[in-house]
């Protein structure tokens, strides 16, 4: 069992590209199910996981680190990594509810979207 004690910055920064690359093992699956067919502008592309409005893998890391505050003041949470990872996959689920499947174009404009 492994575990952090850090701020909520710091995991962050540190955990942030594990997420990452978590999100793209999910998501993986789905991109081949859709035949690389942009849900957006419909063309045959690759297809990158976007986040939805409000849901992005920040969001997600802020509400799930709600329950791991031992120093709210100070921002510093301990975590149990393997339980997190658990938790994140099945944070993100089901995948239709939390992405977009898009190419990479669509992607920036829908991020670039208010």
């Amino acid at each position: 069992m492994a575990e952090i004690i850090c701020t909520t910055k710091d995991f962050h920064k540190y955990f942030g590209p594990r997420v990452r690359n978590l999100v793209q093992s999910i998501t993986k699956k789905r991109k081949k199910e859709l035949k690389n067919i942009c849900q957006d502008c419909k063309q045959n592309k690759e297809l990158e996981a976007a986040h939805l409005k409000g849901k992005s893998r920040k969001d997600i890391i802020e509400e799930l680190l709600e329950k791991h505050f031992i120093d709210k003041k100070n921002g510093l949470v301990k975590v149990d990594l393997d339980q997190f990872e658990k938790e994140v996959i099945s944070a993100h689920k089901p995948l239709e509810k939390y992405f977009k499947f898009l190419c990479s174009k669509c992607h920036v404009e829908y991020d670039s979207k208010k």
